[in-house]
């Protein structure tokens, strides 16, 4: 059994990481000629729109897929039947979450700019707008095929969504430059493209797969409502999670540009380099790291003993940050090179700017990586809201500690990244404590077990 467990998990993740890391790639790389076209303050615009746009996101059902993903992979019982009645009420039930999405995004653009502090992101927003239905719809079915072990359309759509990002971004920033807000919205326009491409490629995989294996399935009507009530019961908490962070990238963005106003007059280019450059090469290397995180779902969900589960999470963690350890040392060791590659364009001040805080949140490559892993593990095993609440403690800290280092001139925007260190560390570490501390008390249990049986 273990190895048949262990070659899934090191496929899938390998499957998944690839991706996510190709795709993260190219979309870093993406950053390097549109902040070339935007400059830092079309950058700093244009890094505003996505704390945003990432709430909705969650809020509209970011957290299907990993919901599908556990419930399809915890289903052993005619298996294709239940994914696919759970991706048809999946979809019945995000449809009407994403047009609502949409709306809001529209509708609020106004409002949300001017509270930022910058009203030139307005258009960003509208034409962003259509990507979080396009978004929903993609959940559904990459939850669909991550239950069911095949991550490879999840990472194809993926690197999908950044070339065409990247292709029409490109075109269209440059078409509407040199004027900055509607150059920053063609950009956003593009992201609500690739989206749309991505959605219709995953239809089409799911089509030819149920067209090769011959599934003739009708859809179960009277089991919707149960199986709604379930996707929402895990998706819930699955939500909750995923908000924490970008709702409080929404605060930062709040915070960050308002308090740093106070002092100075390029608040928005320092945002646009901790958000849009520093933080950017972090996702990298986390990126990869995600695709352990995603199969760990499926991985613990399905195993049916105490000690498959603990296998599966102990080889989830240890793979992580076998990977992540390497990749933070690089980023702090190597940092000048890393700016200088990426964003060769920049003025020297802010390059000087972006090396120091891509130095400073290097250990975020470490405790973001085993955050989302150990949020997966502990999602799988059903504990569905103690990452919410160990990352809730985490944007608390972060929270209290901008209030209090963005207001030190000396710190700016450099007090942001010292927060957002200490915002993963502490859910990171919340998390493996009570992982090892139900692995401890599981083992003392079988040890008492087997004691009393003699």
């Amino acid at each position: 059994m273990e190895k048949v467990k262990g070659k899934p998990l090191l496929r899938g993740a390998l499957w998944l990481g690839i991706g996510t890391f190709i795709s993260k790639l190219l979309g870093a790389f993406y950053r390097v000629p549109l902040t070339n076209v935007l400059g830092g303050l079309g950058l700093g615009l244009y890094q505003m729109v996505f704390p945003v746009y990432a709430l909705l996101l969650d809020f509209s059902g970011a957290g299907i897929p990993s919901a599908l993903s556990k419930i399809i992979a915890s289903n052993h019982q005619e298996k294709e039947k239940n994914a696919f009645d759970y991706l048809s009420s999946g979809v019945r039930l995000l449809f009407l979450l994403g047009v609502i999405g949409s709306l809001l995004m529209f509708f609020l653009a106004k409002p949300i700019a001017t509270l930022q502090g910058n009203p030139d992101a307005y258009l960003g927003y509208v034409f962003l707008s259509p990507a979080v239905f396009a978004v929903c719809l993609i959940s559904c079915l990459r939850g669909y095929f991550q239950g069911q072990m095949q991550m490879s359309p999840t990472a194809i759509s993926q690197i999908i969504e950044q070339i065409i990002k990247l292709t029409f971004g490109l075109l269209l920033a440059k078409r509407f430059m040199p004027n900055v807000p509607k150059a920053v919205a063609g950009a956003t326009f593009a992201v609500a493209i690739s989206e749309f491409v991505a959605l219709i490629y995953l239809f089409i995989v799911y089509k030819r797969q149920k067209k090769l294996k011959g599934f003739n399935f009708s859809f179960d009507k009277k089991g919707h409502k149960e199986r709604a009530k379930r996707i929402l019961k895990v998706t819930v908490p699955v939500t909750l999670v995923g908000i924490m962070i970008p709702l409080s990238q929404v605060v930062d963005s709040f915070l960050i540009v308002n308090i740093i106003n106070l002092y100075r007059k390029d608040a928005t280019v320092l945002y646009g380099l901790l958000g849009g450059v520093a933080v950017t090469i972090i996702n990298l290397p986390v990126s990869v790291c995600y695709g352990i995180s995603a199969v760990a779902i499926p991985m613990v969900s399905s195993s049916k003993t105490q000690s498959e589960k603990t296998k599966s999470t102990l080889k989830s963690i240890f793979l992580t940050f076998a990977v992540a350890l390497p990749c933070a040392l690089f980023c702090f060791f190597f940092a000048p090179f890393i700016v200088n590659l990426l964003f060769r364009s920049l003025p020297s001040w802010q390059k000087t700017v972006a090396i120091n805080l891509l130095k400073i949140i290097s250990p975020s490559v470490i405790t973001l990586s085993l955050l989302q892993t150990t949020n997966a593990v502990l999602i799988a095993k059903g504990k569905l809201y103690t990452p919410v609440l160990s990352t809730l403690a985490g944007v608390i800290i972060k929270t209290a500690l901008n209030v209090g280092l963005l207001i030190v001139p000396k710190l700016n925007v450099y007090g942001g990244a010292i927060a957002l260190n200490a915002c993963y560390f502490a859910s990171c570490l919340i998390n493996l404590i009570l992982i090892f501390k139900e692995r401890a008390k599981n083992g003392n249990s079988r040890a008492y077990r087997r004691q009393f049986a003699n």
